[in-house]
């Protein structure tokens, strides 16, 4: 079963993911930030959602990730902001796709296999 971390400072929103992937996929979901990087690191997730708005901290846990996790596919949702186009266009180096919220769990949950199977080169 693959193997999905879920980030979200909303903890309603963490326990509706975890029960609607639960079925198909091995779910952890946090809602602190902090432990995010040993989290992800110290283990063989094949998928991270991210939910947060991107900014530089953000952009320095997906680098670090991505330099001791090339394979860790990156997926990044927040509400979209003109004021957030430069990070995410940095932030765009380390994931694999953004969805804007509003979203359709079920429009995520079909993509999920898609992006953990991609090659490091069909990535955004």
């Amino acid at each position: 079963m693959k193997k999905v971390l879920f980030y979200s400072p909303d903890f309603s929103l963490c326990y509706s993911l975890l029960i609607y992937l639960q079925d198909k996929y091995n779910v952890t979901s946090s809602t602190d930030f902090n432990v995010l990087s040993s989290l992800a690191e110290n283990s063989d997730f094949d998928l991270f959602i991210i939910d947060s708005e991107p900014n530089p901290k953000l952009e320095k846990l997906c680098s670090d990730i991505k330099k001791s996790s090339p394979n860790l596919k990156i997926v990044l949702t927040y509400v979209y902001s003109k004021k957030n186009s430069a990070a995410e266009n940095r932030i765009r180096d380390y994931v694999s796709t953004v969805f804007y919220k509003p979203f359709d769990l079920t429009d995520i949950t079909k993509s999920i296999p898609d992006i953990i199977t991609e090659s490091p080169t069909q990535a955004n």
